[in-house]
């Protein structure tokens, strides 16, 4: 349970995050509904998660999500180019996400 949090955490931190693109301002009010909405909840599942998981670990796979989520939503949906050293820079990140979620 606490680990579908975690990630769900992260996802609505990617949402709230691309809301934040399409902002403009103060000009578009949707964005900002829904980037406020996805980071309240986004908080909220990670302050559950952090219950069951250690506060560290939880912190750092939630920021690792979120890091590799926008980047992908930044090459896929806003067609962002990136070269290898960023690449191999997510795979870093990613590598260590998975290594935190294995070892708690």
């Amino acid at each position: 349970m606490a680990w579908g949090l975690l990630i769900l955490a992260g996802i609505e931190e990617v949402v709230a995050t691309i809301a934040m693109k399409y902002m403009d301002g103060t000009r578009k009010k949707w964005p900002i509904v829904i980037m406020a909405v996805g980071f309240i909840f986004s908080f909220f599942c990670l302050s559950m998660a952090m219950q069951r998981i250690p506060a560290g670990v939880a912190y750092a796979i939630w920021t690792g999500v979120g890091s590799i989520g926008i980047t992908l939503a930044g090459l896929f949906w806003f067609k962002e180019k990136f070269g290898y050293k960023q690449y191999l820079s997510l795979a870093f990140i990613l590598v260590g996400v998975i290594g935190l979620g294995m070892t708690s």
